[in-house]
């Protein structure tokens, strides 16, 4: 149909109206903005996959878009069931650094520890873990479908060459990735170092 017909209608001068009116604007541009941000080079590559998850708090996100697009952010992976070794000393530490960065964090500093066993590891049991390290606001725990963890954590690149090693899933879990989205700068940092290093690392972040 061209537009001498549909105008024809009648229909043409409604939605004309419609477009003309500063509510319907500022929804299109709204929208217009919303489509148009732009992905990070580190996301058009496959190093942040946009997989869906679910937070300690039970909400759905998609990984990159909802917890990672234009942030500054600390990522690694962990382990519940593990009371010794790396897992209690990392998260001892991500904990310290917390306190370090004080209100920063939840506001242009944020911390994603995601589950190796998604399996086992429900929100529910993700929000009395985190409770647990009293961790704040800005700090978010993430679970979802064992499928999605796996791509995530081969994105990352917390993958072991050693296919054996790669099956032991304490070997992911005393590193950590940190980085600026909006600039395309990432590094990793070992969580067995001080919480101070650790803190450090986001001196070189600013926006």
């Amino acid at each position: 149909m061209d537009r001498r017909s549909f105008l024809s209608l009648g229909l043409g001068l409604s939605l004309v109206e419609m477009a003309a009116s500063p509510t319907v604007q500022a929804a299109q541009i709204a929208n217009s903005s919303a489509i148009s941000k732009p992905r990070s080079r580190a996301s058009e590559t496959g190093f942040l996959p946009n997989v869906p998850l679910i937070t300690h708090n039970g909400e759905q996100v998609n990984f990159y878009d909802d917890m990672v697009q234009g942030k500054t952010v600390l990522l690694n992976f962990f382990l519940i069931t593990c009371k010794e070794g790396r897992c209690p000393i990392a998260m001892a530490n991500i904990r310290k650094v917390q306190e370090l960065l004080g209100d920063r964090v939840g506001k242009d500093v944020f911390f994603l520890s995601i589950t190796l066993q998604p399996e086992f590891d429900s929100p529910k049991a993700l929000k009395a873990y985190a409770e647990g390290l009293d961790a704040q606001p800005g700090w978010t725990f993430l679970t979802g479908k064992p499928a999605d963890i796996e791509t995530l954590r081969r994105g990352l690149g917390f993958v072991d060459i050693d296919p054996e090693r790669d099956r032991d899933l304490s070997n992911h879990i005393g590193m950590a990735r940190y980085g600026n989205d909006k600039l395309d700068r990432w590094g990793s940092v070992s969580l067995r170092s001080s919480s101070a290093n650790i803190a450090s690392t986001f001196k070189w972040l600013s926006k």
